[in-house]
């Protein structure tokens, strides 16, 4: 099933979309990930991690939540610095588990 990516993007007239089990389809859950609170989603109180803004971004944060949501990937590096603005940047590599 094909998704919406974000932010929305037109390309010839219709809307761009993710195909399904893409790295692209996964690198955009995990960045939404990032963007959501604990507690926003009704559905799933646990999704999302912590404000990064006021707090350092935790690895095994990034890791939970991956494993408990997304569990046809697996993390295998977090890299997280601040720049000289003050900005958090979050860097993900990540791959996806064998198909059974």
């Amino acid at each position: 099933m094909d998704t919406l990516r974000f932010p929305i993007q037109f390309i010839n007239g219709s809307v761009k979309k993710l195909t399904d089990s893409s790295d692209e389809y996964y690198a955009q859950l995990l960045a939404l990930s990032i963007q959501i609170l604990p507690g926003e989603l009704p559905l799933a109180p646990t999704y999302g991690i912590e404000d990064p803004t006021f707090q350092a971004v935790l690895t095994r944060d990034l890791a939970f939540t991956a494993g408990a949501f997304i569990p046809e990937i697996i993390i295998d590096r977090v890299q997280i610095e601040q720049n000289e603005t003050g900005q958090v940047e979050v860097g993900l590599s990540f791959f996806q588990r064998a198909q059974q």
